[in-house]
């Protein structure tokens, strides 16, 4: 899980970049605007093990999912609702409709606080060269 986690960060702050670039030049940005435009960018992919998908998902559709973080319960509704679809199309079974959808999908968000987002930023931006340095 620990690897899941540096590879989102990066993959994060790389889509930080992409996005500081089309930001009009010459005009301030603040850190705090360019983490949350960014946790909204498209991630290149879902950042959970299959079995933690699964057994997250099977939760959510048992009505036993409670969680407070509502960017947490987007991610597994997000899931659910592309694994859902798949399986009436083909007429698998959820693990199978998993399996495809976190090996294919692109997350639509990041699914990170505007905390962690603004930590990874703050931790990560050069102030003397003004750029986003990726470890």
């Amino acid at each position: 899980m620990y690897s899941l986690v540096t590879l989102r960060n990066r993959h994060f702050l790389e889509a930080a970049r992409r996005v500081l670039s089309t930001l009009p030049a010459g005009r301030p940005v603040s850190l705090e605007h360019l983490a949350s435009l960014t946790a909204l960018e498209p991630a290149p992919c879902y950042y959970c093990t299959f079995e933690y998908a699964l057994r997250m998902l099977r939760v959510l559709r048992h009505g036993r999912l409670k969680l407070r973080n509502d960017r947490r319960l987007a991610l597994w509704e997000e899931l659910n609702s592309r694994a859902s679809r798949l399986m009436e199309r083909r007429g698998c079974r959820l693990g199978d409709a998993l399996a495809d959808v976190l090996a294919s999908g692109r997350a639509s968000q990041f699914f990170i606080s505007p905390a962690r987002a603004m930590d990874l930023l703050r931790n990560s931006f050069d102030q003397k060269s003004r750029r986003i340095v990726i470890p």
